[in-house]
């Protein structure tokens, strides 16, 4: 996999979490930190098991970990910031 295919899953993530953030900012902080969690898990599994053992896997795997981790993190400090840590589920309901 080359680097315009990764450019191109990053842009495709990006555009994902932006739309999800747009519509509902409760859903995208769940989701967002889910995601990340789970692909810096998977990354950090996967160094551990490369290391006792060569793997063989291909050179896209280990950036395409790191844009699953690191765009949905940067994507939540954006929204975050520019929301100025006012999210509409903090709000009181009267």
């Amino acid at each position: 996999m080359n680097k315009d295919k990764l450019i191109v899953i990053a842009l495709v993530q990006a555009i994902f979490y932006t739309l999800i953030w747009m519509y509902n900012d409760y859903v995208a902080l769940i989701l967002s930190l889910a995601f990340a969690l789970i692909s810096f898990t998977i990354l950090v599994i996967s160094w551990i098991a490369d290391r006792i053992e060569y793997a063989r896997v291909g050179s896209w795997y280990y950036p395409l970990l790191i844009l699953s981790f690191i765009i949905p993190l940067v994507l939540t400090g954006l929204f975050w910031f520019f929301k100025g840590g006012e999210m509409s589920w903090m709000k009181p309901l009267f």
